[in-house]
């Protein structure tokens, strides 16, 4: 037999309870019947765990349980409190947040003691909490990835040239990806079709 540690055994009989003579299946302080054999227990919470928890989307089924021939680890008898460990992950330490700071007036990023940049609103802040984030918070993707600030109540000068984006296609009205050369729905080229209308 495999030897395994009581974590291990903990998180394989998650979600179940013994009471008495019979295996509970509990999640969210509801239960969800009770089993006399533990691995019809098991096999009824990894049914549930595949349809989220929703007695709606689970069905009959005549699929083999896998646990009815496998040699199952002694049932915990007594259930420590706490969470498992490794279960959960500290969103705050993962992701970061942001904050803002009323002496300045301006939004931040905090990941654990850390204290990144400065912004003026919090969208900002965010797309760069992402970039950072996708980029395994490695901060030299700040300095390559200057965005350009626009101005809102600024007059528009014409002999000026701008950059514009469009998000949706001009004759459909289908989104459009970002780099977009041509409609992918109605299949026009967006600059011929701009200029020529």
């Amino acid at each position: 037999m495999i030897s395994i540690n009581s974590q291990e055994i903990r998180y394989f009989y998650r979600n179940i309870i013994k009471t008495g003579n019979v295996y509970r299946v509990k999640h969210n302080n509801k239960d969800y019947g009770e089993f006399k054999k533990l691995s019809d227990a098991l096999y009824e919470r990894d049914a549930l765990f595949f349809c989220n928890f929703d007695y709606d989307l689970l069905v009959e089924c005549d699929l083999e349980n896998k646990y009815e021939h496998m040699e199952l680890p002694p049932f915990p008898e007594k259930r420590p409190k706490g969470r498992i460990k490794g279960m959960k992950v500290n969103k705050k330490e993962r992701e970061g947040e942001i904050l803002f700071d009323h002496k300045l007036r301006k939004f931040f990023i905090q990941r654990g003691e850390e204290n990144i940049g400065y912004y003026d609103t919090m969208t900002e802040a965010y797309y760069y909490k992402k970039l950072l984030m996708d980029n395994d918070w490695d901060k030299s993707v700040l300095k390559t990835n200057i965005t350009e600030r626009l101005e809102v109540n600024i007059k528009i000068d014409i002999n000026k040239k701008y950059k514009v984006r469009l998000n949706f296609c001009p004759k459909c009205k289908s989104r459009l990806d970002i780099h977009a050369v041509e409609c992918p729905s109605c299949g026009i080229n967006i600059k011929e079709y701009l200029y020529n209308n």
